[in-house]
């Protein structure tokens, strides 16, 4: 999108969401008719659901409707606060709480039974869908800002509440556990399809 229709963008996100703390409500429609679709991938990537994703983009912007006054446009741009407060509530609706971040060696592999490991190998959106929904949350959401929403490291540090450094670690773990896992499934998948063939 050119700059200037960025800076255009930003600024009637601006206005609208002042008309919004003011409870003028009829400046939902247009703030939900430009970010619901950014609300929704996110959410559906992070969640891996389509009914979960449509329930954060439900509970975003009543939560706009209710605490527009909360936005400052000083600190960026509305999609970024949009998306900070989808992830959170793509949290709770997945029953993940912060504090959920196991250590390296802690980690699994997402569960593949040789059935549905050669559907996923079929299907690769679906299997790119399975694994980012199987990383732990704080690599999950940096790889779906980054990588998917693509919104800037900064604008994710600002997001996620942490060091522009932690955005990198975590976007390079998360990476490495996408990969390994997209790998696994398709090892299972061929190792299921070698069988078949004896």
């Amino acid at each position: 999108m050119p700059a200037h229709l960025t800076d255009a963008h930003a600024a009637s996100d601006a206005a609208l969401t002042a008309r919004l703390a003011c409870r003028d409500a009829t400046a939902l429609d247009p703030l939900y008719r430009r970010h619901r679709a950014g609300v929704y991938r996110f959410a559906l990537l992070w969640s891996g659901q389509p009914a979960i994703a449509a329930d954060v983009t439900q509970d975003v912007f009543v939560h706009l409707l209710t605490h527009a006054d909360a936005f400052d446009p000083t600190r960026g741009a509305l999609l970024s606060w949009l998306l900070g407060i989808a992830r959170n509530f793509a949290r709770r609706r997945t029953g993940t709480r912060p504090d959920d971040e196991p250590l390296d060696d802690e980690l699994e592999s997402p569960a593949l039974d040789a059935p549905e490991a050669a559907s996923i190998l079929r299907q690769d959106l679906e299997a790119l869908r399975r694994a980012i929904a199987a990383l732990p949350p704080h690599y999950r959401d940096v790889v779906v800002l980054v990588e998917l929403a693509e919104r800037s490291y900064a604008e994710v540090a600002a997001i996620c509440g942490c060091e522009l450094n932690t955005v990198r670690s975590r976007l390079s773990r998360g990476r490495t556990l996408l990969a390994r896992w997209l790998g696994m499934a398709s090892d299972t998948a061929t190792d299921v399809a070698r069988k078949a063939t004896r």
